[in-house]
């Protein structure tokens, strides 16, 4: 995980194994960070993916570092890890123990999608909920962009459209939230678009959980802990 001299651990955001990478809180260069090292994966699955991982969201987080709301890249300790900003919010479902301004935070959170829409990063991993986070000031931040895809060269056309119809999936994913957060702002609109939801958005969700079991069963440890169960 590089050198550590420089850096303390505050807390462990997020223990590594299968094909998680370690998440962790650090204090580093004088202020709070975080550290995401894919070598806490199983090693066959971060000796084979973890530097393809690391240099796709360091991509992305460098392409979108202009938007708000999205973590700064702050350095790259090795091949397989990256530091980056602490944002310090919470997660949808504690928020909703909270007084929060639903309508507010929601449409905030829709021109922060549109932003990283506009610098070519579709996210595609916005429905599970756990990649929104409520900022202290009810600020929307979207963190891991590990799965993310990019929308390519204007000349490559089959791209241009898979990376359209990912930015479809990442604003239904947000019309799901507002649906559970605050039914009371949908309209008719968005009610017939998350009950006709493309056949596109499904499958690639499929394709997505099958490419994530396979790799699990082929590349960890956890196919042979679950079988012996």
């Amino acid at each position: 995980m590089g050198n550590v001299a420089d850096r303390h651990v505050i807390q462990v955001l997020r223990d590594g194994g299968g094909s998680r990478a370690n998440v962790l809180r650090i204090h580093r260069d004088g202020e709070d960070q975080v550290l995401k090292d894919h070598a806490g994966c199983d090693p066959l699955f971060a000796a084979l993916l973890g530097k393809l991982l690391t240099r796709r969201e360091a991509r992305a987080l460098l392409k979108l570092d202009s938007v708000a709301g999205v973590p700064r890249l702050l350095g790259q300790p090795g091949s397989r890890a990256l530091y980056m900003e602490w944002l310090g919010g919470i997660s949808i479902k504690e928020a909703l123990a909270q007084e929060t301004d639903w309508p507010r935070f929601l449409a905030e959170l829709e021109n922060t999608l549109s932003e990283i829409h506009a610098q070519g990063v579709a996210h595609c991993d916005l429905r599970g909920l756990s990649n929104i986070l409520v900022g202290p000031d009810q600020t929307p931040y979207v963190i891991d962009f590990v799965s993310c895809f990019f929308s390519g060269a204007r000349w490559n056309f089959i791209r241009g459209w898979v990376f359209r119809r990912f930015c479809e999936a990442d604003r239904q994913a947000l019309l799901k939230l507002r649906q559970r957060v605050a039914p009371e702002s949908m309209n008719a609109a968005d009610a017939e678009s998350i009950a006709h939801a493309g056949v596109f958005n499904r499958a690639m969700r499929r394709v997505g959980q099958g490419i994530r079991k396979l790799s699990l069963w082929l590349l960890t440890r956890q196919s042979g802990s679950q079988s012996g169960r």
